[in-house]
């Protein structure tokens, strides 16, 4: 399709990030509109993202009216099947109403082209070996209910003149081939990237259900690769360009590879990609586990002129190509010594209220953090281990200093605390690198990408034996007037307050 401007709702997740990975590729002005609940702003790829909901009137409404879009396409949604029959509300708000909601702004602003990403779950069990479209729609948990309302609210639509294609698509799998984009959740569902991480852990991966009828027992399911998804969207888009302007319409595709494999069929091939054995537990089936789903995606084929191109031996390669991206560690962030370097010292911090934040560091936490840097306090707090402050004085501190924050949009992301005795020798007090790597490994950090910014040298030298790609003295802590400690040759930069070592850093980008 000729170059357009396309805004991604969602771009910041797995499918999302991949189609923007794919746009981008073709030429095409990209914005992403995400709130960020289960996306990663490390997998917004343009500089064009708006952090909001997608039913936000306030935030959306005006995106909309004041860029000339050529199209919508919606991946925002909260899809884990199992929490959908916990909190149905939940997502038929998240799903249906913020879906509503954007749909109404489309049509009030002029946009009227939206690809929709919509899931085989509409379909519920079919007791159909392949899924065709024309297949009864009766979908067994919240979720699929969710997506199947959204394609109804998409055919009403289409009286006033929304074009609009939902894509049904079968299990999403595998990273885009570039590594710019992957399977990156909090709470991991999907038996590829489970079994790749239970192969690094020396765990087992559990199969749940070994005596369906299938060749092996197992269920069987359809992987479709993100990238060929990705491509899809792009045709759906330009199926709608292609029509008739202000005349509604309503498609929807069924999107898989059209082959079924046995969940031990892929464990296999993820022993064959990483060259060793995984250990297997077999479990009880699974409540509302059809034996066999697969796509029949001859529709798609022949209107969209969908052709995947990645086989399951690609998908569980590229996978593994993320695991390992994900693992060295894919976020950059910037350290912070606390006392003295965003907040006031008034002697000894012990009670919340005597919090306050130093002047300028709200503003310049909040540009670091749209720039896309995790914001670490790493500290030395021995006052813990000298029993002057308990532990849950601690965490209320800490809390007060995020609501300060927080109109900044400049709340800290984690705390790493050293909370010993200065007499223990410890292996985490600074200046020792330790608090920094605990933080990279929990939260998937690349140090080398990273700043560490502190008032003392201890702090400086922390940074240097962490690898951080820059570490910054601050000269405010008046209690140590000449710093003999700190010389230009040893820190990256010396700065007087702290705008000056946020703009320093957001230099480096």
């Amino acid at each position: 399709m000729s170059a357009q401007k396309i805004l991604v709702v969602g771009g910041a997740g797995y499918v999302g990030s991949a189609a923007c990975a794919w746009l981008l590729d073709q030429g095409h002005d990209v914005w992403v509109l995400d709130d960020l609940s289960t996306g990663h702003r490390e997998l917004v790829l343009t500089e064009n993202f708006v952090k909001a909901r997608a039913g936000d009137r306030k935030i959306v409404l005006p995106l909309l009216k004041s860029h000339a879009f050529d199209g919508v396409m919606h991946f925002a949604a909260k899809s884990l099947v199992e929490e959908s029959v916990q909190k149905p509300e939940l997502y038929w708000e998240n799903n249906v109403e913020q879906t509503q909601a954007l749909i109404e702004m489309m049509i009030e602003a002029g946009v009227k082209r939206l690809v929709f990403s919509s899931t085989c779950a509409i379909f519920g069990d079919p007791k159909s070996a392949k899924i065709d479209e024309n297949l009864p729609k009766n979908p067994i948990n919240p979720y699929g209910k969710t997506k199947l309302e959204v394609e109804k609210l998409l055919e009403t639509a289409v009286t006033r003149g929304l074009q609009s294609i939902a894509l049904r698509y079968f299990n999403a799998a595998g990273a885009e081939p570039k590594l710019r984009a992957g399977e990156w959740h909090v709470k991991e569902t999907h038996l590829i990237p489970r079994t790749l991480k239970a192969s690094a852990l020396g765990s087992r991966v559990e199969i749940f259900g070994h005596d369906y009828s299938t060749p092996d027992g197992t269920c069987v399911r359809d992987y479709i690769h993100v990238s060929d998804l990705a491509a899809a969207h792009g045709a759906a888009m330009n199926k709608l360009q292609n029509l008739e302007k202000d005349k509604g319409f309503f498609g929807a595709y069924n999107l898989g590879s059209e082959n079924g494999y046995s969940v031990r069929q892929v464990v296999d091939a993820v022993e064959k990609v990483i060259g060793k054995k995984i250990s297997r537990a077999d479990m009880p089936r699974r409540a509302g586990d059809p034996p066999v789903l697969v796509s029949n995606s001859e529709k798609a084929k022949r209107e969209l002129a969908f052709k995947p191109k990645h086989d399951l031996n690609s998908i569980v390669q590229t996978a593994w190509d993320w695991e390992q991206k994900l693992k060295k560690g894919i976020r950059r962030a910037v350290f912070l010594d606390r006392d003295e370097t965003i907040n006031e010292d008034p002697g000894y911090l012990d009670d919340p209220e005597k919090v306050k934040l130093l002047p300028g560091v709200g503003e310049a936490l909040g540009e670091l953090k749209k720039a896309g840097y995790l914001l670490v306090v790493v500290t030395n707090q021995s006052g813990v281990g000298r029993g002057l402050i308990s532990l849950d004085a601690l965490v209320r501190i800490h809390e007060r200093l995020n609501e300060l924050l927080k109109k900044f949009g400049a709340e800290i992301d984690h705390f790493e605390c050293c909370v010993h005795h200065p007499d223990a020798n410890c292996d985490c007090r600074k200046p020792k690198p330790k608090l920094l790597q605990m933080s990279a490994d929990y939260l998937g950090i690349d140090l080398s990408r990273s700043f560490m910014v502190g008032d003392r040298h201890t702090d400086v030298m922390a940074g240097i034996a962490a690898g951080c790609q820059g570490s910054i003295f601050l000269k405010t802590d008046s209690k140590i007037p000449n710093h003999p400690h700190i010389t230009p040759t040893q820190v990256s930069f010396i700065a007087d307050n702290f705008k000056a070592a946020a703009d320093w850093i957001l230099s480096r980008n």
